[in-house]
């Protein structure tokens, strides 16, 4: 039985040297961080085990994965290894995990760190069985780490996934999609005095902005229960100008968030043709396309998750478990920790919610049985 599975202090452990690994997407490094874990796996004895690189846009640094598996997997677990920039407002260092009463506080540590030291844990406890790990880069930024693993197969044919993400230790069986396009206005620019007859970049991405509101605002019945709406958002309208200053460009930036069962590419059509026709010879680039998620049979999940079988709940955020359904594999989200504290200075995981998760990651990792 699992009750008395608490390895705390090598979970600990493990976490204090994930945490300390500087993964920040864009600013960071995440192979140094693969390459640690590929030396932990090792000692497992996996039959297959492989570091991938991957080139990622926008000047970051390459993008970093490991897969290991062990016999014919029936399940894959996946844990992403990145991070958000840790920002302003943390009052200990985020690159040091520390505690403070029943919590572990560092960059990471709920999204999802944690999680990647609970497999650690369960591997070291007992012997893995039919089952791949995965932890991958570039989550947090694009998935362009998650896109190129697909395409070169090396996610394991395992029929089933467990993708972690901070879900407060329940399962997640669905969530939305994601959209997200910027629009660049461009004008001679000039003094305030003669705005009357000069192009006005802010002023052509704010009438766009107020399009795709409209566009959001009639579309707010759409999808099920408890994903009403398109979540239309005007994210960003910035430029060079100032209050007596035509600007010579502006940026718009938006996102929109599909309903499960929603058309993702036919909504991101109808946003881009708004765009283009509001805003005519602006260029319009997309930054993200993705997939809304529905867990296809959660009742294969029933040995895994055990007495938590049945208390699937719906995520607020998006996640690869879209990208792994679409690929082919019976996906849910499962994580310790909660969304409310990822993304934010002082970030924590309590040891309550590691703990809750062991049994899952320790089922999944031994096949799927007590």
């Amino acid at each position: 039985m699992f009750e008395d599975f608490t390895p705390m202090p090598v979970l600990l452990s493990y976490l204090e040297k994930l945490v300390a690994f500087d993964t920040r997407n864009g600013v960071g490094q995440e192979l140094p961080c693969a390459n640690y874990l590929e030396s932990v796996l090792k000692t497992h004895g996996p039959d297959r085990l492989k570091v991938g690189t991957v080139a990622r846009s926008r000047n970051r640094a390459d993008g970093a994965y490991v897969l290991a598996q062990w016999g014919t997997p029936h399940i894959l677990i996946n844990v992403h290894l990145d991070t958000v920039p840790s920002g302003q407002g943390w009052s200990t260092d985020p690159h040091i995990l520390t505690r403070k009463g029943d919590a572990v506080y560092g960059l990471g540590a709920a999204d999802i760190k944690g999680a990647i030291a609970c497999v650690l844990a369960c591997l070291d406890a007992r012997p893995a069985k039919d089952v791949a790990v995965l932890f991958s880069g570039d989550e947090e930024q694009g998935s362009e780490v998650m896109e190129q693993i697909i395409a070169r197969g090396d996610m394991s044919s395992a029929p089933m996934a467990i993708i972690c993400e901070p879900t407060g230790a329940l399962p997640g069986l669905r969530h939305r999609g994601f959209v997200s396009y910027t629009q660049e206005f461009t004008g001679p620019g000039g003094h305030s005095s003669a705005a009357d007859h000069t192009p006005a970049p802010v002023l052509r991405g704010a009438r766009v902005a107020c399009a795709l509101g409209d566009y959001g605002d009639a579309h707010k019945d759409v999808g099920p229960e408890g994903f009403k709406g398109l979540c239309m958002n005007a994210g960003s309208l910035q430029s060079d100008g100032a209050h007596n200053v035509i600007p010579t460009q502006a940026e718009l930036r938006m996102s929109m968030r599909p309903p499960p069962g929603d058309d993702v590419t036919l909504r991101a059509n109808q946003v881009r043709n708004i765009m283009t026709q509001m805003g005519p010879g602006a260029k319009v680039t997309e930054l993200a396309q993705h997939s809304a998620f529905s867990c296809d049979d959660i009742k294969a999940f029933a040995s895994v998750l055990g007495p938590l079988a049945g208390q699937g709940i719906d995520l607020p955020y998006w996640t690869e478990a879209a990208m792994l359904s679409e690929a082919g594999k019976n996906c849910i989200v499962f994580g310790p920790g909660h969304i409310n504290v990822a993304h934010a200075p002082d970030e924590f995981v309590t040891l309550e919610q590691l703990n809750a998760a062991l049994p899952v990651y320790a089922r999944a990792l031994s096949g799927g049985f007590e």
